[in-house]
């Protein structure tokens, strides 16, 4: 039995879809989100259709949902972050339906799952807040403050992937489906087998292309949403 990690997606459709055609060939039965499944970019709706149609999908939030909640309240929100992050949570308000919103943002910001015999805690930044970030080159003692109690600890938010081992439990970071930061245009994900416990992570390219033009058309003024794609 095999189980997957991912975490911000960034309503990137084509680096999810990549990322699924993958997993689908490995036999996954269970894919673990840790949150950020909006913003950025500009297919909120294809990739909440997805999620939301296949029943191996165990999501949180992150807080790009938390931004998105302030956003569709707020119209001073709204243009703030507009300013910050582009035109993906315009999408967010255009594209999506009300049943879809309200999956989305009634998702935990944290979750315990157990699969194939492994428990797993699932959060986006870390145990006390869904926006800190711990980065692979954190000091040590912050992070094993952020181990939990179980024997896999999962963080997204950085978009750097990373691992940690500490007294016979894991601190893992899948890094970014939809925007890794670390190396352009390849989705970054973990595949772990329950049966002998072996992680791996894996990258798979994706088309860039409609990703850059999107951005370049709809956030010109923001030039890292498409430059980060061939970082």
């Amino acid at each position: 039995m095999k189980v997957a990690l991912l975490s911000d997606i960034h309503a990137n459709i084509y680096a999810l879809k990549a990322v699924v055609d993958d997993l689908n060939k490995e036999g996954v039965v269970r894919i673990l989100v840790a949150g950020d499944l909006v913003g950025y970019y500009y297919w909120p709706k294809q990739v909440v259709e997805l999620l939301m149609a296949d029943e191996r999908f165990v999501c949180i939030r992150g807080n790009h949902e938390n931004i998105l909640r302030q956003v569709l309240k707020d119209d001073e929100a709204a243009k703030h972050f507009r300013r910050k992050y582009g035109s993906g949570y315009e999408s967010c308000r255009r594209d999506l339906s009300a049943v879809q919103l309200e999956w989305l943002l009634s998702l935990p910001n944290h979750m315990r799952v157990k699969v194939g015999g492994l428990d797993f805690y699932l959060g986006h930044g870390s145990l006390t807040d869904t926006d800190e970030y711990i980065y692979p080159d954190t000091p040590i003692g912050k992070l094993l403050s952020n181990y939990s109690d179980l024997e896999f600890t999962v963080f997204g938010h950085t978009h750097y992937p990373f691992f940690h081992q500490y007294s016979g439990r894991c601190l893992l970071n899948p890094g970014s489906v939809g925007q890794p930061r670390d190396q352009g245009g390849l989705a970054s994900y973990i595949i772990i087998n329950c049966e002998n416990r072996a992680i791996r992570f894996k990258r798979k390219a994706f088309d860039v292309q409609p990703i850059l033009s999107a951005a370049r058309e709809n956030d010109p003024s923001l030039g890292y949403l498409a430059e980060i794609m061939t970082r």
